[in-house]
């Protein structure tokens, strides 16, 4: 079997693009220009018989739970040194890493001082994917929802977008012009339902005490309905 791209997306977000031991960031955009991977999808319990931790019984071995993110050297590391990293440490250093992910990341959204005051409403696909492509967290909002078909439909919305940017490392040029065509027919979806989505794109910074700044992009989104006194209409001729 393989890994799937829903195992990968789980991994890979969960992770927060970071290798499990030493945090090194494995997507790199270094010169702006070429993106640079580092990460490997390392297997905890290897399925070759004279593996690393191999163990028969298992059936399949391309399953989340026996996968770690890591940089390529620890992936080396951890397979050379298997009476260092035994099963049960790598179990550890995984759950501890992507606690640590979690924490880091919704401690960051939370002790943002203030939320934008001004939103520019989305009007494209492509303006879509740019904004959730390859963020590591989502702050959203919308109008109260007045009855259950409400709930689930907003629900939806904003579970669509997110399984869309964690997944958006993946994308190769074919699939983000389909990607960005899907989610203009969303919007157009939207607007007929009697709403309008807002967002944008932030970078948001933490320093550790050792001096490493880890930065994260965290996508806005905010769904109101089209009636909402909230927004603010602007006359372009007029300024």
């Amino acid at each position: 079997m393989a890994i799937t791209d829903k195992t990968r997306k789980l991994l890979w977000g969960k992770s927060g693009n970071r290798c499990s031991i030493c945090k090194t960031e494995l997507f790199t955009n270094k010169d702006n220009e070429t993106i640079f991977n580092l990460g490997e999808e390392c297997h905890i319990i290897s399925s070759k018989k004279n593996g690393p931790r191999h163990k028969s019984e298992i059936e399949d071995y391309d399953l989340y739970d026996n996968l770690i993110l890591l940089c390529r050297n620890h992936h080396k590391e951890i397979d050379e040194l298997t009476d260092t990293y035994t099963e049960e440490l790598l179990r550890y250093v995984k759950k501890n890493h992507e606690n640590w992910v979690r924490k880091t990341i919704n401690k960051a959204i939370n002790e943002k001082e203030e939320a934008p005051r001004f939103l520019a409403r989305i009007t494209s696909g492509k303006e879509l994917l740019r904004i959730i492509t390859d963020s590591h967290g989502y702050r959203t909002d919308y109008d109260e929802p007045i009855n259950e078909e409400e709930v689930q439909y907003i629900g939806n919305i904003f579970q669509t977008l997110t399984d869309y940017g964690d997944i958006s490392y993946v994308f190769e040029p074919y699939d983000r012009i389909q990607v960005g065509h899907e989610l203009n027919d969303l919007l157009k979806d939207i607007e007929e339902k009697g709403y309008f989505l807002f967002g944008e794109e932030n970078i948001e910074k933490r320093k550790f005490k050792d001096g490493e700044v880890l930065s994260w992009k965290v996508a806005t989104l905010v769904l109101k309905r089209k009636d909402s006194e909230e927004i603010i209409k602007l006359d372009l001729d007029k300024m």
